[in-house]
């Protein structure tokens, strides 16, 4: 028994005890209609009872947060399907508003050559080998096409056909030297005629050919075509001049002329079919 009273159990047993009646005294002296033993249980436990409360709401809240997170990703699915939509709208958008574009400037020249039979076409295809750029437009002889066909874009010429099937048409652009059109200078009114690329590397540079040692033609000028030989019309705009400059081992010059639009960028074009003229020598 002495070692009962010796141990730590007893005095923990000792410990509560004097807890519960220094509670139950609180409890008696506040007055309240509640008995003492349940103010002191209360009053012991209180704090307890808090801190489960306490624990059991932050599981709650644990418990929303797996919830809400879930909820993000189906909402970031969402965004991303309507982000798709929307790139795949813009998309369509850009290619309705070239198109318009090129409308607009095909209804400019029809207004300036009521003459000229057009059909509309969009790059297909390229052809990566060509040097010079050539490719395929999505119109063909059920539309009108025909090989050496002038192919333009707005007021520029962008080359001629070359071949022809019933819905496609493969185009050589004006770089290529197997294309050749008579021209002139439109300051000058110097006759010519375009023909082999100075050099290979300069892909996007025409020689145009046939000037005297007297000629005027200077760089910025505007080399156009003459409609001399029936498969151009007259003025379509071929490019502007860069250089001058005299043949080697001849008395002729010649001038070095950049197409005015970047033919490796063109991705509608217009054939035109018919135009007053055509086939005239």
């Amino acid at each position: 028994m002495k070692h009962f009273f010796k141990s730590k159990a007893f005095r923990l047993l000792l410990a509560v005890a004097v807890v519960l009646l220094a509670a139950i005294a609180a409890a008696a002296a506040s007055g309240s209609k509640s008995s003492p033993i349940t103010r002191a249980v209360g009053t012991v436990f209180s704090p307890l009872s808090r801190a489960s409360t306490y624990i059991a709401t932050k599981f709650d809240n644990l418990r929303g947060g797996f919830v809400s997170a879930s909820s993000y990703r189906k909402r970031v699915e969402e965004l991303e399907s309507q982000v798709a939509d929307y790139q795949s709208k813009l998309v369509e958008y850009e290619k309705l508003k070239k198109q318009n574009e090129s409308y607009e400037k095909f209804l400019e020249i029809k207004e300036k050559n009521p003459d000229y039979r057009f059909t509309a076409g969009s790059v297909i295809g390229r052809d990566s080998a060509d040097a010079f750029g050539s490719f395929v437009l999505n119109c063909g002889s059920t539309d009108g096409v025909a090989v050496n066909d002038p192919v333009i874009s707005g007021n520029y010429l962008v080359g001629v056909v070359n071949e022809v099937s019933p819905t496609t048409c493969v185009v050589l652009t004006v770089c290529d030297p197997r294309v050749n059109a008579a021209a002139y200078e439109i300051r000058t009114s110097e006759l010519g005629y375009t023909g082999t690329t100075v050099d290979l590397s300069l892909k996007q540079i025409i020689k145009f050919t046939g000037l005297t040692k007297d000629t005027a033609v200077a760089e910025g000028g505007i080399v156009c075509t003459s409609g001399v030989g029936g498969v151009f019309p007259r003025g379509l705009i071929i490019g502007t001049v860069v250089s001058v400059k005299e043949e080697e081992g001849s008395i002729s010059y010649y001038a070095e002329v950049r197409p005015e639009i970047n033919l490796n960028e063109v991705q509608d074009a217009f054939v035109i079919t018919d135009f007053e003229g055509k086939g005239d020598e």
